[in-house]
């Protein structure tokens, strides 16, 4: 699909054009590797309470926490910019909206 930075959106080749979008855009990746630190942080913070190390809980449930805020936050935020770049794609290309069930055009 080549750079996919400007536009991620899929245009020409689907009935879905989202769909696979985090794999597509690079810029969702951030998002989902926070996530994936704040799994590993909430692992660690079961861990540390199974082997009564509760001086590692503060700083382990605090890695969890905002690891999931920074990564949903990251994730909304990348999901609007794709959002307002398949409207402005769409407010320049009126012929081609998608056709609904009916055959009239979605609005």
């Amino acid at each position: 699909m080549g750079d996919t930075h400007h536009d991620p959106t899929d245009h020409s080749r689907t009935t879905q054009p989202r769909a696979g979008i985090t794999m597509k855009d690079n810029f969702f990746w951030p998002g989902l590797i926070l996530l994936v630190v704040a799994l590993l942080g909430l692992m660690s913070t079961v861990a540390a309470a199974a082997y009564r190390h509760y001086e590692w809980l503060a700083t382990t449930v605090l890695i969890s926490v905002l690891g999931v805020v920074a990564g949903a936050l990251w994730i909304v935020v990348e999901r609007r910019r794709v959002t307002r770049i398949e409207e402005q794609w769409d407010a320049s290309h009126p012929e081609s909206r998608p056709v609904g069930a009916l055959g009239e055009a979605k609005s």
